[in-house]
């Protein structure tokens, strides 16, 4: 079947409801954005303006996994401009991708909107700001006229190309400047800064420090004097993710020294190739202990929250590209999918929807720690626990389990951020509830006890024999896993409001600083 044949069966087909029409404007898009050769035939044109005048029944979610889907292809200018058009949601992975001459950036430009634009812009800051305009035609006698060149077939950049692409926009972003002076050793020494490698191993990005010493070294193997932990090792090996891996540069230099890196591994979105990891690196020296906060009262993450915000959003990117590929696999907006495939998608839609709520507790930890040092709040938690007891009790009638809160004698006050006790507090309750089995009767209180405020709940009988390893520690695998990584979130939340955790036979506690 031709190009246009299959364009046409697809543009004919028809659409009986908003699923059917996201089902048909998914394929066009897949199959314009493979035209090629193509591009100039009137279906294509055709296909594109359906592609307009039908996205408005399209969910953005949909159109933003179909925009992810054709992000490494060449795309024919028309889409572009469609894309260009759209929430920049959707069109960021096509423009960031997308390799254009100067006048066909002009051309999507102008079909932008402002946000686009702005982003245009930031992407690539080399590009005029004028409007384009077109030449006027020339008159008179044309002597010659040189053929006009076949396109050279498109080839993606290599890394090495995409590094010198983002040091020359940092270049220009920067402007000109005089003669480079070397900072000082001690500015040079960054506690912390981010990095990228290459499918060989070899870092070919840096943020954060002097790429001198850093780009080419290799983390899948110890070169020379330098030194790379086993474990990142065998994980390059297999492409897994790693976490606190040491890598020792050798010399005297700024950087030189011990580091504990850890990264994920990153995958070709078109065809699914190795192509290198993602991941951060920390000095690791220990500070005095007079400057050192408790390993009781300040989980060791959050001792740079910035970097943490900053880490935590470019988590969250991918895995909402993980959930947008597998809500297709479930929604069959693709074609039709086996039953067991659309379970599995469903599944891991609801384990990341998961991860992105213990994210965001994350995002917020570090925008709490990041305000330590002001002057404190205060709630007064028997009101708290009293203003979510209807809310309380529809979750938990929902999962078959009678939950009541008890009525708080007087003001219980307490010196914390109201937001942090209330997340802290649903937290909680979601998880012990989610634990509890049918039938089962949980109570929940706010009290005074030894001069320490506190919020506690029921112990469920799941839980009853669990003792503070089986609870906290994250180094045990097993079905536990997925109760203890709430419950260890939470005593790190507490306890970066100055509170914690508490544990007892019977119930578990949130305990806060008196107010």
């Amino acid at each position: 079947m031709r190009f246009d044949d299959r364009l046409l069966t697809v543009l004919n087909q028809p659409a009986e409801d908003r699923h059917d029409a996201a089902v048909r404007w998914r394929q066009l898009v897949d199959l314009v954005a493979r035209a090629g050769s193509n591009s100039a035939s009137p279906v294509v044109a055709d296909a594109l303006e359906a592609i307009r005048n039908e996205a408005r029944w399209v969910e953005e979610t949909i159109r933003a996994a179909a925009a992810r889907a054709v992000a490494a292809l060449p795309l024919p200018l028309g889409l572009l401009e469609y894309f260009a058009t759209d929430a920049l949601a959707v069109s960021a992975p096509i423009l960031a991708a997308a390799i254009l001459d100067e006048h066909q950036w002009q051309v999507v430009r102008q079909a932008a909107n402002e946000e686009t634009r702005h982003f245009i812009a930031t992407l690539h800051p080399e590009l005029s700001t004028e409007p384009y305009v077109e030449p006027a035609p020339t008159t008179g006698k044309v002597e010659s006229l040189s053929p006009t060149p076949e396109p050279a077939p498109y080839a993606p950049p290599s890394l090495h190309e995409v590094v010198e692409r983002i040091e020359r926009r940092r270049r220009l972003r920067e402007g000109p400047a005089g003669p480079a002076i070397e900072p000082p050793a001690a500015l040079q020494a960054a506690p912390l800064f981010r990095w990228e490698c290459g499918p060989g191993g070899e870092i070919v990005w840096v943020e954060g420090a002097p790429r001198g010493p850093l780009i080419g070294r290799s983390i899948a193997r110890s070169l020379g004097d330098d030194r790379i932990d086993q474990e990142a090792t065998r994980a390059f090996a297999i492409r897994a993710p790693f976490r606190d891996a040491v890598m020792a540069i050798a010399g005297g230099g700024a950087l030189a020294g011990d580091w504990k890196i850890s990264a994920v591994p990153a995958f070709e979105p078109s065809d699914g190739r190795f192509a290198g990891y993602r991941g951060v690196a920390l000095r690791d020296v220990s500070a005095p202990a007079s400057e050192m906060p408790s390993r009781e009262t300040m989980p060791e993450m959050l001792t740079d929250p910035d970097s943490l915000r900053e880490l935590v959003h470019e988590i969250k990117t991918p895995l909402n590209a993980i959930i947008g590929f597998a809500e297709i696999i479930e929604g069959q907006y693709l074609g039709p999918a086996d039953r067991g495939y659309r379970d599995r998608a469903a599944e891991i839609v609801r384990q990341a929807h998961l991860l992105l709520a213990a994210i965001d507790d994350l995002d917020f930890a570090a925008k709490v720690h990041s305000t330590l040092g002001r002057t404190r709040e205060r709630v007064d938690l028997g009101a708290l626990i009293m203003r979510a007891a209807d809310e309380f009790r529809r979750i938990a009638v929902e999962l078959g389990v009678k939950a009541e809160v008890v009525r708080p004698r007087g003001e219980i006050a307490a010196a914390v951020e109201p937001e942090l006790a209330d997340r802290l507090l649903f937290r909680l309750f979601n998880t012990l509830v989610e634990r509890a089995e049918r039938g089962e009767h949980l109570y929940l209180s706010a009290q005074t006890m030894n001069d320490a405020p506190r919020i506690a709940m029921t112990r469920p009988k799941s839980l009853r024999d669990l003792g503070e390893k089986e609870l906290f520690d994250p180094t045990l695998g097993g079905e536990g896993v997925h109760g203890r990584f709430p419950l260890r979130l939470a005593r790190g939340l507490a306890r970066i409001a100055g509170g914690d955790l508490a544990t007892s036979r019977d119930s578990f506690a949130l305990v806060f600083p008196r107010a």
